[in-house]
């Protein structure tokens, strides 16, 4: 009763991939649905309107894909992942009262106007300030902003940072950050919104999901129970990636359900 509910498709930026090909690959891994999460990244001074999403085409084409490949035994969601700015709470607040999503990550790609992903964020800072500065942009960002229903990738920073420090210089020891960590945590909890599991993670080399099992098992010990499950794939072959090392974990730490939203509204499903 697994389901993928973080993928991107042609729509976003950074992937070719078609729609109906990502729906014949979750089906094809035994999933029970997935849900498209295309990139909107307003304000992306890397690669400007690189993640600009052309809402109405999004809106015309993916109904129709839904309508086609959806069956009682296969759920298809239109959903967004949004890249949160403080400054941006308003426009997405607009955004979500025009149209209609199934599914809202809200992730962190962007800290001091750059993206960890690139290397400029790296120059002149070491590891412990760079992670420390995206924390502190996740926390400013949720407290802006409450109109997501995941937090997606909470360490995103990590992923690339073991890139361009290398391990073990790069390593995100949690008694470091677990003040930072659990101001985010206990927010999420307060006000009722999912963690995700991203399982993007493995194809950067990680033996961990972002987040790793620490702050997941720190999360359910601080009370929380509400997850998402996302592999973050841009091609057909990284659907549901690692759900099978990631889920008996997810167990082991106490999880018994993870969240599936549909029209905005968490379902549980069993893990």
């Amino acid at each position: 009763m697994l389901y993928d509910t973080h993928m991107h498709t042609r729509f976003s930026g950074d992937s070719d991939a078609a729609p109906e090909d990502m729906i014949k690959a979750a089906r094809e891994k035994g999933l029970t649905g997935l849900c498209f999460t295309d990139h909107l990244d307003i304000d992306y001074r890397e690669e400007p309107h690189l993640f600009d999403l052309d809402f109405e085409k999004y809106f015309r084409e993916m109904p129709v894909i839904k309508e086609k490949n959806e069956s009682d035994d296969f759920h298809i969601g239109i959903g967004i992942e949004m890249g949160l700015q403080p400054y941006l709470a308003p426009k997405h607040h607009e955004l979500l009262k025009k149209y209609d999503f199934d599914f809202v990550i809200g992730s962190v790609h962007v800290i001091n106007g750059y993206d960890p992903y690139y290397e400029n964020f790296y120059k002149n800072i070491n590891v412990r300030d760079a992670y420390r500065a995206y924390f502190d942009q996740v926390l400013e960002n949720i407290r802006a902003f409450d109109e997501y229903d995941t937090l997606g990738h909470l360490d995103y920073v990590v992923r690339y940072g073991l890139k361009y420090f290398g391990s073990p210089a790069a390593d995100c020891p949690f008694e470091v950050y677990m003040s930072q960590i659990e101001k985010i945590l206990r927010h999420l909890i307060m006000h009722g919104k999912s963690l995700e599991v991203n399982t993007g993670a493995f194809r950067y080399g990680m033996s961990e999901p972002n987040p790793s099992y620490q702050i997941l098992q720190f999360y359910y010990d601080l009370g929380g129970r509400d997850i998402t499950l996302g592999a973050d794939a841009h091609e057909p072959k990284d659907v549901g990636i690692a759900f099978d090392t990631v889920v008996p974990r997810l167990k082991k730490i106490g999880f018994e359900y993870f969240n599936v939203y549909m029209n905005r509204m968490p379902v549980k499903m069993q893990l």
